[in-house]
């Protein structure tokens, strides 16, 4: 399953703030610090997965992980994770760690 990861500016558009609200575990959807972006995983123009990359550009720390329930045992996660760490690091931004994703992906 191919997951285009995007990141999103806030606020969120109603529709999409509603779409993420099926994700597990429940996705902070207000920035959790002033240096958070979020990223959004898509599939098919919906979205399936996000997380959060925090932290100072050179160490960025991704977490808050959320996945659509129907999209679980996929790989999902891992590939969202990866996309992000492009991103960054194309952004110039040094990616150092990211939350244990595993039992959700």
């Amino acid at each position: 399953m191919p997951v285009i990861a995007r990141s999103q500016s806030l606020p969120l558009a109603p529709e999409l703030a509603e779409r993420l609200h099926k994700l597990e575990p429940a996705l902070p959807l207000t920035a959790p610090s002033s240096d958070a972006t979020l990223y959004i995983g898509w599939f098919n123009d919906k979205p399936i997965s996000a997380a959060w990359a925090l932290g100072a550009s050179d160490g960025r720390q991704l977490g808050h992980f959320a996945i659509h329930p129907a999209t679980r045992g996929r790989g999902v996660l891992a590939r969202l994770a990866q996309e992000i760490r492009e991103l960054e690091n194309s952004a110039g931004h040094r990616v150092l760690s990211a939350d244990d994703y595993s039992t959700l992906d």
